[in-house]
């Protein structure tokens, strides 16, 4: 049976402060919201009932959804923008939930989501749409998975709302929405939506890279393969080409982490042995340290060996690749190649390696 979700997530919009020019508005509170008063609003929200369209979509569709009996909520975490209607916002709903006797027991916070503004639109596209995936996935891995997790994506930009409704296909999880002439809320339905996790694999390092470097020259990557094109945001710089993953990129990666970990692990490996070395002797300075340290640090490894070198090989990573004929976990050293063995050699687990290993790796 599956469990009911404890933890939601809320995209906030203004939907409240924009009753400051609502003609139909009580006047006082009207008033509150012009002033941007805060305890001046939450005393006239008080005096509301939660489900008065006055109150904001926000309140109306949490009030709608803790009260019903398909939840058993324990966190709220209101997610708003990076602007100062946001954060007030944030406070006000944090403060108006956090009160109420009869959500007492539910923890309640806002999480400001960085570069998510309508100021600068380059940097909501590159930076605030991806940092709202990041904070999403990392609240769902906090509830303890996708499982645990509902999204009332009534709030927000247009943009904002149709991430998270992604997001939530890409999980599976519940998402709901309430237009303002809504008397209820509804739920998106399920959609046959289907990831390919092979284009992460062969390209876990670029991945890895590009998230936790911002962007990449066309210098640093070469041979780019075409299927990553839809992760990426790219721009001219001078001679030439600037590459960023995008939210859709950030999405991919969200949904690889959360999905695949419940279907393999990366358990120990029953019989281990120590890395193997060619008689070259021109292998890079610190390599076999390298290398040896990778197999001390990851008990699921069984061994590892060098393979040919790489010309084309930069820096330090790993991913899927063809060898001999079969799909193999291969790691790089500058040129310096090797081979990564581990027990289950399954596209999942061999991708799962590829991605712990790139994000562990620098550290």
């Amino acid at each position: 049976m599956k469990p009911k979700p404890h933890t939601l997530l809320c995209t906030v919009g203004t939907s409240l402060l924009g009753h400051a020019k609502n003609p139909e508005a009580p006047e006082q509170l009207k008033q509150a919201l012009t002033n941007r008063r805060k305890q001046a609003i939450l005393d006239q929200l008080r005096l509301l009932e939660c489900t008065d369209r006055f109150c904001g979509a926000e309140i109306n569709t949490v009030t709608e959804l803790l009260n019903s009996d398909r939840y058993v909520l324990q966190r709220i975490v209101f997610l708003v923008s990076d602007t100062a209607e946001g954060t007030l916002s944030g406070q006000i709903l944090k403060e108006y939930f956090s009160e109420r006797r009869n959500f007492s027991g539910t923890a309640v916070e806002y999480d400001v989501v960085s570069g998510l503004q309508d100021g600068d639109p380059k940097r909501f596209k590159t930076k605030g749409l991806p940092n709202l995936v990041r904070k999403i996935g990392d609240h769902i891995q906090t509830a303890g998975g996708p499982e645990f997790v509902a999204i009332d994506a009534t709030g927000g930009y247009k943009a904002q709302i149709a991430i998270a409704v992604l997001i939530g296909q890409a999980l599976d999880l519940p998402v709901f929405y309430k237009h303002e002439r809504f008397d209820a809320i509804i739920d998106f339905p399920p959609m046959p939506i289907s990831l390919d996790f092979s284009v992460l694999a062969e390209n876990a390092h670029l991945l890895v890279a590009l998230e936790r470097e911002g962007t990449l020259t066309s210098d640093e990557i070469s041979g780019l393969d075409p299927k990553l094109r839809v992760f990426l945001n790219e721009e001219p710089c001078d001679d030439k080409v600037l590459y960023e993953l995008n939210a859709v990129g950030q999405i991919y990666l969200t949904a690889f982490r959360q999905r695949v970990p419940r279907r393999v692990k990366l358990d120990p490996a029953e019989s281990r042995k120590v890395p193997t070395f060619g008689n070259d002797h021109h292998y890079p300075a610190g390599f076999k340290n390298f290398v040896n340290k990778i197999w001390n640090l990851n008990p699921w490894i069984e061994t590892m060996h060098t393979i040919p070198f790489d010309p084309s090989a930069k820096k330090i990573g790993f991913a899927v690749k063809p060898f001999n004929g079969e799909r193999a976990l291969i790691g790089w050293f500058e040129h310096a190649c090797f081979r990564v063995i581990i027990p289950d050699k399954s596209l999942d687990s061999l991708a799962l390696a590829a991605d712990t290993l790139n994000r562990n790796c620098q550290q």
